[in-house]
Formats: structure tokens, C-alpha cells, sequence
């Protein structure tokens, strides 16, 4: 029997847990499908050729392996050493992480607290750019003034916020009046099945009246933002005080919203149609995503063109 001292053993065990290891890291994370993977695949069941299969497969293992190889031998002489550097790059990414947070809950939240969600993280970032002054002698004016621009931006946010303001571009605008503070369409003009829609459009041609029917839903983000910044203007809503106004509410998808869609074509909100006095839509008039007020305004005069 052959004795092997304690280091050589170690150096023994040491590559055969790193084989083993890797077994186990290809049986359990191999079977995951990646296209290139997938194609591979399709390529060998099509051929059939076993042997040529078997090389595509380790071309593509060599291939995704030779960048690493490359970074652990030759790349690592340039790649930047471990220091104070990797603690600012961490909080970085941590500050890059809590804007994604803050971005991908904007249609859970109301948008006045979205609003002030960007103010908190606008101040602490300034006051984490702040800290930057002395670790970066040569950027000190940048991260400076840097610092206070998003330290009062992030200020003005809060303060539009409290007071219900939704605009990050101008969020104190809601203190100066130029904003209506109520919705413009009362609940009643909100519907969420055909049949409703279809007794607001009986009556309004019966009263030869054009009809504004536009889809919504909680979660549509862009309908918010037209709620605010289009149909809350008072030139906007004197545009549109000879029409009748729906809103048609899809926020549940139920059998009802999916009709509301249905019936007209619609993909989903915000959309908006427009219905002539003789019941019929104006296919070549409707509106489909996000528009400003300025070009709502010009459309709701060729509507009005074509009547």
C-alpha cells in the first residue's frame, strides 16, 4: 500500500472535489435550454449524425469556457486590483437597484407617491455623491455641484408631492392652479360592461352627439398620465364640452372588459375612439397610446372637422 504525505493527499482531494463538483454543477445546471443549446439540439435530431453532434456540443462547451479561461490566466493582469474603489461601485449598483424598484412599482403606486419616492432617492443620492468630494480630489466641483442640483430637484419633488403633484418635470405646478384637481370625467361616465356602453351610445344618438369613448385601466400608466396632463386642462375640457365622454374601464380581465376590447378591435388602453352621431366609429380618428395635450387638441379639431 502507498503512503502519501498530508500535502500531496490535499492536492489529491483538492482536484477531485473540483471534478466532482463539476459533475455535479453539468448534470444539474446542463439540462437548463439556452437557445444556442436548443439549436444544437434541433441541429443533431435533424442530421442524425452522432459524431458531428458530438463536436457542435464541444465546440459550444469550449466556447462558452474560453472566456473564462481567458480571465483567469491572461485577463486578470488587467483587470483592476481589489481596493475602497469596489465599496463605491457596490453602492452604485445598490442606488441603480432601488430606482428599478421604484420603476417597476410605479402602476401599484399613486403617482403622487411614485413622485415622492424619486425625491428620497434623489436627496440620498446627492448626499452619496456629497461624500465623493474628498475621495476624488479632481472631481470635486462636478460631484459638487452635481450634489446640489439633485439635492434641490429631489426637494422640489417631495414638496410637489405633498401636494399632490404627479409631474417630475414640473412638480410645482399643482401650487400654481394650472391644473384641474378633480378628475374631468365624474363616476357616472365610467362604464365597465357592453350593455352600459351601448345605452350611453343609444343616447347620444338620439341626441346626435359625438361620443368620446376612451379605454383605461388602473394599471395603465399612460392613462394616468393623460388624466393629468390632457383632460385635466380646462382648454382641453372646453374642446370636448359638446361631446359625450366614456370612460371604459378594463382594469379586471373578466368577460365584460375582454367584450369592451373585443368589440371594437382594441388591443388595450390607453386608447381612445370616436363615434359619430349616427352610432358609427371613426376608424381613420382613433387615437392609440400616449399623446400630449397640444396634440390632442389639433385631433379633437379634425374631429370635429369631420362631423
Amino acid at each position: 500500500m502507498i503512503a502519501c504525505s498530508f500535502p500531496a493527499c490535499s492536492r489529491i482531494g483538492s482536484l477531485l472535489g473540483a471534478g466532482l463538483l463539476g459533475l455535479l454543477s453539468g448534470v444539474l445546471v446542463g439540462p437548463c435550454m439556452t437557445a444556442p443549446l436548443a439549436g444544437a439540439l434541433l441541429y443533431i435530431a435533424q442530421t442524425g449524425d452522432m459524431l458531428l453532434g458530438a463536436l457542435v456540443l464541444f465546440a459550444l462547451g469550449v466556447g462558452m469556457g474560453l472566456p473564462l479561461l481567458l480571465v483567469v490566466t491572461v485577463g486578470k493582469r488587467f483587470l483592476p486590483r481589489p481596493g475602497p474603489w469596489m465599496e463605491r461601485v457596490k453602492a452604485a449598483f445598490g442606488f441603480l437597484l432601488l430606482a428599478a424598484a421604484v420603476f417597476v412599482a410605479r402602476p401599484l403606486l399613486d403617482p403622487a407617491l411614485w413622485l415622492a419616492l424619486w425625491g428620497a432617492w434623489l436627496i440620498c443620492l446627492s448626499l452619496g455623491l456629497n461624500t465623493l468630494r474628498g475621495a476624488v480630489p479632481r472631481a470635486q466641483t462636478l460631484f459638487g455641484a452635481t450634489a446640489g442640483l439633485g439635492l434641490l430637484w429631489g426637494l422640489l419633488l417631495m414638496i410637489g408631492a405633498a401636494g399632490g403633484a404627479t409631474d417630475w418635470r414640473q412638480p410645482l405646478a399643482i401650487y400654481s392652479g394650472q391644473l384641474a384637481s378633480a378628475p374631468v370625467a365624474p363616476a357616472g361616465d365610467i362604464v365597465d360592461n357592453p350593455q352600459a356602453l351601448q345605452a350611453r351610445l343609444d343616447q347620444a344618438e338620439a341626441q346626435q352627439q359625438w361620443t368620446m369613448l376612451v379605454y383605461t385601466a388602473d394599471w395603465c400608466v399612460s392613462c394616468k398620465v393623460m388624466e393629468q396632463r390632457v383632460f385635466a386642462r380646462a382648454e382641453v375640457q372646453s374642446a370636448l364640452a359638446s361631446m359625450q365622454q366614456v370612460r371604459l374601464d378594463v382594469t379586471a380581465n373578466t368577460a365584460a372588459s375582454r367584450a369592451l376590447l373585443a368589440d371594437y378591435g382594441v388591443m388595450g388602453p390607453p386608447s381612445i375612439l370616436w363615434i359619430g352621431p349616427d352610432g358609427e366609429e371613426r376608424r381613420g380618428l382613433r387615437i392609440t397610446g400616449e399623446v400630449d395635450a397640444t396634440d390632442f387638441l389639433a385631433h379633437v379639431q379634425q374631429v370635429k372637422q369631420a362631423d
